[in-house]
């Protein structure tokens, strides 16, 4: 019903926004840019009366406001490119251009917040649609965003008065003349299409656009019958997120087995919330095959940490999260893999060993569990062992591994590489994982110690990938 009523007044309400809007654009300035901000100031009022009043619970409120802040200003700005573009078209394309886009932006913003009032029911009854939301809602704020960086770029010129010959002054592209404002627009908006689409692709086929990056790595300690071994490092499948939607993930199981790999390494992260998410895919992951053995650990979301349950006490919680805890072990077991609990194996072939060693997830942060104990997981070892390290943290690392531990490779994943990026391989990569981690994706080298990030399969908040493809990894041990 609430949705119902709430349409009903915002249909009209964005027909005469967009009707003030026209008048608008036709003042001189300064009047023009005092009658934007004038305009935004009052859609945001009005939305902050509709969203906090209405829709939304007190301790949400302030969130809400930051978010719908950034997004008014976003979409105004991406509309008013979108005008000024199509103001040298024929009619009635010159008003219906800008009138359409208006139209979908907005109800697209706010189908999103009206659907996060069904979250709980949808994310239980009709996941798919959640993910719709979600998806379409970070494309489209970040299309505009990437807009509206340009057209702020001219107001901040104009206000600062910053480049005053600029005004009157052409700019030649391509052998067309044009002025600063349309060039700034244009460029605003072919850069927006082009983050449109690649959203677009990773929200759709890019989170399952399986890669596998392989990576041969020289140990002067490993033993000569161990040369030539391999690794598949798989890490972060958060099942839940697949809505059991098996025939990506069989897909990849089937790319691995084709490896042939001695070992698989899984590195944490099974589920996203509950040990149940993992149930119907234990025969998917029972096809996986190695030649030696396939071992796991637990991952952040591998405790039942994230559950919504405000009403527990904390003896309720804490049986809650160990539940949680056993079930994923429980889960990997029945899956083929050796969990590996604060754990080592000794891997021996033709007289030689080497470790595999396992924590539990250790994080730096005060959000993350810290169970992982290297001193209990190599506890009776021959520290002179060459020995591989299943950590799910990088953060772990840094604090109690390198420089600290006889231990040579450790594979880590939990960044997700931050689900997006740019990466040009051999040249540059970059990933706003590099805001939050100091080590977040790929080989790092300490002395002679390793660390191997591994980007993740699955994925979770934004239901996609862009320029961050879901990675299998193929480790190579070399003797040298």
């Amino acid at each position: 019903m609430t949705a119902l009523v709430a349409l009903f007044f915002l249909f009209p309400a964005a027909m005469l926004s967009y009707s003030v809007y026209r008048h608008i654009v036709k003042w001189r300035k300064p009047f023009k840019q005092i009658g934007f901000t004038i305009q935004a100031l009052v859609i945001l009022a009005g939305l902050v009366m509709f969203y906090g009043f209405i829709i939304t619970q007190p301790d949400q409120r302030g969130m809400f406001i930051i978010i719908v802040s950034s997004a008014i200003v976003s979409i105004l700005y991406s509309i008013n490119a979108v005008e000024l573009i199509a103001r040298k078209w024929r009619k009635p394309m010159n008003w219906l251009a800008p009138l359409l886009y208006s139209v979908f932006t907005i109800g697209l913003f706010f189908f999103f917040f009206l659907t996060t009032r069904r979250w709980g029911e949808l994310k239980e009854n009709n996941p798919d649609l959640l993910d719709f939301a979600i998806g379409g809602f970070f494309t489209l704020m970040t299309t505009c965003a990437v807009i509206a960086v340009f057209q702020l770029f001219q107001d901040a010129i104009w206000i600062g008065k910053l480049i005053p010959k600029l005004r009157k002054k052409k700019t030649t592209l391509g052998g067309l003349d044009m002025d600063r404002s349309t060039f700034l627009t244009k460029t605003g908006l072919i850069l927006g299409g082009l983050v449109f689409g690649n959203f677009l692709w990773g929200m759709t086929k890019g989170k399952f656009g399986w890669r596998i990056l392989e990576e041969e790595l020289f140990f002067s300690n490993l033993p000569d019958e161990f040369d030539g071994t391999t690794l598949v490092q798989i890490s972060d499948l958060h099942l839940g997120s697949f809505n059991n939607n098996f025939e990506p993930l069989t897909e990849a199981v089937n790319l691995i087995n084709k490896i042939e790999a001695d070992y698989i390494c899984f590195t944490g992260d099974l589920v996203n919330t509950y040990h149940t998410e993992a149930e119907d895919w234990i025969p998917v992951f029972n096809q996986l095959k190695a030649k030696e053995g396939k071992f796991s650990i637990l991952g952040n979301h591998d405790y039942g940490y994230y559950r919504e349950d405000e009403d527990e006490t904390e003896e309720e919680t804490a049986a809650a999260e160990a539940k949680c805890r056993a079930g994923v072990i429980e889960m990997n077991k029945k899956m083929g893999f050796d969990p590996l609990i604060n754990e080592h194996r000794i891997l021996k072939k033709d007289g030689a060993s080497i470790a595999m060693v396992g924590v539990e997830n250790w994080g730096e942060s005060h959000w993350f569990p810290k169970a992982g104990d290297i001193k209990m997981a190599t506890k009776g070892m021959d520290k002179s062992l060459f020995s591989v390290l299943l950590s799910h943290d990088p953060t772990h690392w840094d604090a109690h591994i390198v420089g600290k531990e006889n231990i040579d490779l450790t594979l880590s994943g939990h960044t997700h590489g931050a689900q997006m990026g740019l990466r040009i391989p051999g040249v540059l990569e970059i990933s706003p994982a590099a805001l939050m981690f100091k080590r977040w994706a790929g080989l790092y080298e300490e002395g002679k110690q390793r660390l191997y990030i591994n980007r993740g399969m699955g994925y979770l908040m934004i239901p996609g990938r862009i320029g961050m493809p879901p990675e299998i990894t193929k480790i190579t041990l070399r003797k040298g």
